[in-house]
């Protein structure tokens, strides 16, 4: 029998402004093989003012969410070059 391996392991969501939902649903998720992709294309989004969260997606292990409060603190564990600046106006 064969395994399927998982090819992206983390997620990115993002809060839609209200002027971009298409329905009710008021976020838009991304994945990415990578948690250092990951965390770049949420550094972007949130250069550009957007709330985001992140995590894993199953059945990656350890299990790992990221909400809007703790997303500063992920972006600055471990690899840092070519992080967009985040920081707040």
């Amino acid at each position: 029998m064969a395994v399927k391996q998982t090819s992206n392991t983390w997620y990115v969501s993002i809060h839609l402004p209200h002027e971009e939902k298409t329905g009710h649903y008021s976020r838009r998720t991304q994945s990415f093989k990578s948690e250092s992709d990951a965390k770049r294309f949420a550094a972007a989004r949130m250069a550009d003012g957007i709330e985001v969260s992140a995590g894993t997606i199953n059945p990656v292990m350890p299990k790992r969410i990221v909400g809007p409060a703790e997303i500063r603190q992920w972006l600055s564990e471990g690899v840092k070059q070519n992080l967009p600046n985040c920081e707040s106006s």
